[in-house]
């Protein structure tokens, strides 16, 4: 039976929060309960804070009642929890085989980062991922997200030309802190409370920005600050980019200065520059196409596309082909992708 006695406003950050109870607070009332029911909680209270959902929302999805969520989010709850905690685990499952992503598409490219993430997470280690442009790298480490999150796996994008102080609340707010009168200080100690708790994952996405966006100094304290992360937190790290990234990095003019973060059992993963021919054929299997002849007018669009641009690129094309299909009520092939193709290129001149 739990009966902590409830956090103040004040050990709250100066304000209770959409559930009464700040996520490194949560994190410590975690500590009173069994480890399975910790992560069912973990997941409950993570999917309500990425959403910005109500506990009146929350107590839909969940089918447990707000004072019950409430009460246990925050240690107080005054019975067994057995029942409650049966009661979201098979909401849980309800609800993850609702929110099936139909659009993801699994490439080679997407088992291998997913693979990186996996082994990141469990080594606790410094993982750094750069690659070409539109090659598909931050919607896999979104899918990967949405199926490891809630507590488990925070993304975040690197803001273009972020100041230090906004990148600390930027990685605070994904890590469901609040920053609203809370010193730089308090926000970083929580920033490990919560990222210490369980096996977590941290995805720091377009990390070039900072070298490319940003003051040098600056560039050099953000990446001080993900290495403090990993030291203090023990959590995993991929950071992820361009070539860019790599080069900042590894031979750039503040390779000294990053010398302690690439020494943090750092592994290297350079991703190819272009998909590979089955990866395409999934993707053109997704919207029912096949390859097409090497003499049709979309074979040589098609490889255009794949050169210049990559799948993201040729996800935009097949997406706009499979909507000019429809409008017509006609089933989706090439000469629609090509018609939408040239009406795109028509806008553009």
């Amino acid at each position: 039976m739990i009966t902590n006695t409830p956090p103040t406003p004040e050990d709250n950050g100066g304000q209770t929060g959409s559930y009464g109870i700040a996520a490194h607070n949560f994190e410590a009332t975690l500590n009173n309960y069994p480890e399975a029911t910790r992560e069912v909680l973990r997941y409950w209270y993570y999917l309500g804070k990425d959403k910005s959902w109500s506990l009146a929302k929350l107590q839909h999805a969940a089918g447990v009642s707000t004072t019950t969520l409430s009460r246990v989010f925050r240690g107080v709850y005054g019975a067994e929890i057995e029942s409650v905690i049966a009661t979201l685990e098979r909401a849980k499952l309800t609800y993850e085989e609702a929110v099936d992503n139909p659009d993801f598409i699994e490439t080679s490219l997407a088992r291998r980062l997913f693979a990186t993430f996996d082994k990141t997470r469990a080594l606790g280690n410094v993982s750094i991922v750069w690659g070409k442009m539109g090659i598909g790298k931050t919607c896999i480490a979104t899918e990967y997200q949405r199926l490891n999150n809630h507590g488990k796996t925070l993304l975040v994008r690197f803001p273009t030309g972020a100041t230090f102080a906004f990148f600390v609340a930027h990685v605070a707010k994904a890590c469901g802190i609040s920053t609203r009168s809370q010193s730089q200080l308090q926000q970083r100690e929580r920033i490990y409370q919560v990222l210490a708790a369980g096996k977590r994952l941290l995805i720091v996405d377009e990390l070039h920005q900072a070298f490319l966006t940003t003051r040098s100094d600056t560039a050099v304290k953000c990446c001080e600050f993900l290495r403090e992360i990993i030291d203090v937190s023990g959590c995993g790290l991929v950071l992820m980019g361009t070539k860019l990234l790599q080069e900042s990095v590894f031979s750039g003019p503040h390779k000294e200065a990053l010398a302690q973060l690439v020494d943090r059992g750092t592994v290297q993963i350079p991703l190819p520059d272009k998909a590979t021919k089955t990866d395409v054929k999934a993707f053109l299997a997704h919207y029912g196409l096949q390859f097409p002849a090497p003499e049709d007018p979309a074979a040589i669009v098609l490889n255009d596309i794949l050169v210049s641009y990559g799948l993201r690129k040729l996800t935009m094309h097949l997406r706009d082909g499979a909507a000019y299909a429809r409008k017509r009520q006609e089933s989706f092939k090439w000469s629609h992708f090509l018609d939408a193709f040239e009406a795109i290129q028509s806008l553009s001149k």
